[in-house]
């Protein structure tokens, strides 16, 4: 049990180091400007780059799943229930509040600042609170963290989560409030099904490859 809380420590510390860091920066800017600060910078090796990296909260968690079933069954349930009820808390928080996103915020208010989109990728208008792939990528970086009780990958993780939800800013889908919330609501929920996983252990079954149980 100590190690699974000093392995997780590793993801935690520094998240909360972040999240201070990121909260502060919310606080000190106005939404707009800090947006337009953190998309400052681009360059073409940067938009391939994020382009294909934001995937990490998009499609990529669910071939994680697939994956894990060759592994262990209960370790592929786990995060695909996390995954399923993230993004049904998600798109509930998106639907609430429907908060516009950068591009339509810009044209509105500040119709002279050009935004820098990335080619290829489709630019989004509305329901941007909390930011859907940060929720994601979060919960899935977490899940794998407490599935592999190991500090080394729970500090890779918590670096990948913090990437791809960048990733949305970088690309103007969101603001830094949006991952800011969306981190919390995919760390919450990977932590709050946690326990459940730990139950599935008790079936022998669940422990197993989806191959092993197939041939049965």
């Amino acid at each position: 049990m100590n190690n699974k809380r000093y392995s997780l420590s590793f993801f935690l510390i520094p998240y909360i180091i972040f999240a201070i860091t990121w909260f502060s920066l919310i606080i000190i800017y106005e939404k707009g400007e800090l947006h337009l600060i953190l998309n400052s910078y681009h360059s073409p090796f940067l938009d391939t780059f994020f382009k294909y990296f934001t995937e990490l909260g998009g499609s990529i968690p669910f071939i994680i799943v697939a994956v894990y079933l060759f592994f262990q069954i209960n370790k592929s349930f786990y995060l695909l229930s996390t995954l399923l009820i993230n993004a049904l808390l998600t798109n509930t928080l998106k639907r609430l509040f429907a908060v516009p996103r950068p591009k339509i915020f810009f044209e509105e208010n500040f119709p002279d600042v050009a935004l820098q989109f990335v080619d290829g990728v489709r630019i989004y208008e509305y329901n941007g609170f909390p930011s859907g792939h940060t929720s994601a990528v979060f919960a899935t970086m977490i899940c794998i963290a407490l599935l592999s009780r190991n500090r080394y990958i729970s500090v890779l993780c918590l670096l990948l989560a913090v990437i791809g939800a960048y990733s949305r800013v970088y690309l103007s889908q969101h603001f830094a409030e949006d991952i800011m919330l969306g981190s919390l609501v995919g760390m919450t929920t990977a932590l709050a099904i946690y326990p459940l996983y730990l139950k599935s252990r008790n079936k022998t079954w669940m422990n197993k490859s989806i191959l092993t149980v197939w041939r049965r």
